[in-house]
């Protein structure tokens, strides 16, 4: 097996192990806990063709417990075992233009009902690992129930089904693209497209 292929495989055999441990551990879900999900995807996106410090930023960083206070989610009661951050590395990129890459993180407010809408978060690549930096809320102006978020050309694009204002909560009616670009101090939107599910 040759090293790159080694390396992926070796990334999400630790992931599937690190993910079945988890899934293991009793009490896992209690009250607070941050737990951080889609951990194969971070080791892709630690492994594949990234080095040096990006790599070593996405092995240290527990993403849920970054995520959890910029999510602003109302405080749970004592036994809300449901209340578990999830947070999944969406895409990493340099978007400030100062040769380091910044993480795109999508996270959610826990919720025992019905989902709550998914924001995508970006970190500053500049920052330290132990402390990111966080540069921008993108796609909360939508109730977002699936959000993938890309880079490209320096811009964050967000995609995903929405839930408009008409609709109930339970089911999206909209597709929504939106693009976003960092302007020195802050990102702004310069795109946002939405077009009815038929």
């Amino acid at each position: 097996m040759n090293r790159p292929r080694a390396c992926r495989f070796g990334a999400w055999a630790s992931a599937a192990v690190l993910a079945t441990s988890l899934a293991a551990v009793p009490g896992a879900g209690v009250a607070n806990a941050a737990v951080v999900e889609s951990t194969a995807a971070q080791a892709t996106v630690a492994t594949a063709g990234k080095t040096g410090q990006a790599a070593n930023r996405q092995n240290r960083v527990d993403w849920a417990a970054v995520v959890e206070p910029a999510l602003n989610c109302p405080a749970p009661g004592p036994n809300a075992t449901w209340y578990v951050v999830r947070a999944h590395v969406a895409a990493v990129g340099d978007l400030t233009r100062d040769g380091r890459r910044e993480t795109v993180v999508v996270s959610s407010c826990p919720s025992p009902t019905s989902s709550n809408p998914l924001i995508a978060f970006v970190y500053d690549g500049a920052s330290k690992p132990s402390a990111p930096h966080l540069l921008g809320k993108l796609g909360k102006d939508r109730y977002f129930k699936s959000l993938k978020a890309t880079i490209h050309d320096g811009r964050v694009n967000l995609r995903g089904k929405v839930v408009s204002d008409q609709a109930p909560r339970c089911c999206p009616d909209l597709i929504v693209s939106q693009t976003y670009a960092w302007d020195g101090a802050k990102f702004h939107r310069t795109a946002d497209k939405a077009t009815h599910i038929s």
